[in-house]
């Protein structure tokens, strides 16, 4: 095995990344429109990093719907292939498969196994060659199917936005919920409890802060993320993503 595949890459440094925000009506279950085209010549292993989100996507032929992680997954994607996804708003999955996020955690299921109206939409997209023609009849065909979907529960995105701000630790948001309310709520709209959500969304922090153009010590990015000490740090990030934090701030620059 050569060098290059070796230590693997994070998604959102290979190839090119893109995302909108969704509009119109899709706003109410969807947070973003976003596409992933991966090069040509692409070779290395390809690292997916947990985000506590979870997205309706079209690759490979088909929709799928790609459950919240709670460690790395490391996706087969073909090279040259181009990924399109509408990523959920917090807690609106739920909303819109009426299925409880903790049953599909660390899961990319064919949306066909969850609802029975997708092989019309499947080919017309596999049979659409222009990108943007391709993007615009799955917004179209999301938008149609999120009209009678009831709206996501706002209190649960209140509560991942809040968290994902270091501005809520569990300790509070049980007072604000209840123990027992918070745990079962949290693994319904968000796949996990309330703990390891706060964990991964502290790990969002800690990227967010390294894509920085002015990088600070380790030691430093850690305490800023939310983390005891860099060692603390070190611990969730190698968990979370099988790399360490130097490897990934090397890979954000």
């Amino acid at each position: 095995m050569n060098a290059r595949t070796e230590t693997p890459l994070l998604a959102m440094c290979a190839g090119i990344y893109s995302e909108q925000p969704a509009i119109g009506v899709l706003d109410k279950l969807f947070r973003c429109s976003w596409s992933h085209t991966l090069p040509d010549d692409f070779q290395d292993r390809m690292v997916v990093v947990p985000d506590g989100c979870s997205d309706l996507i079209f690759a490979g032929g088909r929709l799928m719907i790609v459950g919240p992680d709670r460690i790395a997954a490391f996706p087969a994607v073909a090279a040259g292939e181009t990924i399109l996804g509408l990523r959920f708003r917090p807690g609106a999955a739920l909303r819109w498969l009426d299925i409880p996020l903790s049953e599909l955690v660390g899961h990319a299921v064919p949306l066909r196994d969850l609802r029975h109206d997708t092989q019309e939409i499947e080919e017309q997209l596999a049979s659409e060659s222009s990108l943007a023609e391709r993007r615009a009849l799955l917004h179209a065909w999301a938008l149609r199917k999120s009209v009678a979907t009831a709206d996501p529960r706002s209190d649960m995105e209140a509560l991942f936005n809040r968290l994902s701000n270091g501005m809520l630790h569990d300790v509070s948001a049980q007072a604000a919920f209840g123990e027992r309310t918070l745990r079962r709520q949290s693994r319904d709209h968000f796949g996990y409890g309330p703990k390891m959500l706060q964990r991964i969304l502290r790990f969002q922090r800690f990227l967010r802060l390294a894509r920085r153009t002015s990088p600070q010590s380790l030691a430093i990015l850690a305490l800023e993320a939310g983390y005891a000490d860099q060692a603390h740090m070190t611990r969730d990030v190698k968990e979370f993503t099988t790399l360490t934090p130097l490897d990934i701030r090397r890979q954000l620059a």
